[in-house]
């Protein structure tokens, strides 16, 4: 479990590191003033967070997961993966099906996530929605 959450702990800091690039890029002042701690106002999203939200969840999420990468830059880092229960590459669509559960899986209080720490298989709720499994990368790639 632990080895997940250092992974979506790297994916965070890389869509960071992404975010950052965008909002340079754009000139994005609703982002660069987010950091401003005198302001009495309150900020959603700028426009960079949710470009880089988006690009990074749909490139480096969705499809890196249903390709021969399987898994996010954070999950390769962590030298896990993603598969299906017979160890084969999930799909694409099972991969998008995959992000959705995530948000079923923050509700509530994360407990969703948190069930691969007290399950037999390590598995967490998005995973059994979906039918995959997080293991450990075969060590001769």
């Amino acid at each position: 479990m632990w080895i997940r959450f250092l992974a979506s702990l790297i994916d965070g800091v890389l869509t960071g590191i992404l975010t950052w690039i965008i909002a340079t890029l754009i000139n994005d002042e609703r982002y660069f003033n987010t950091f401003d701690i005198f302001s009495d106002e309150l900020y959603g999203l700028s426009t960079s967070e949710t470009i880089s939200n988006l690009i990074y969840t749909v490139i480096f999420v969705i499809i890196f997961t249903a390709s021969k990468f399987k898994g996010s830059p954070g999950k390769m880092i962590c030298r896990i993966e993603v598969v299906n229960p017979d160890m084969t590459q999930i799909s694409f669509w099972k991969s998008l099906g995959r992000v959705f559960a995530y948000i079923v899986s923050a509700i509530p209080i994360m407990i969703g996530y948190m069930m691969a720490g007290w399950n037999k298989e390590k598995r967490a709720l998005h995973d059994i929605i979906c039918s995959t499994r997080v293991v450990y990368r075969n060590k001769l790639e």
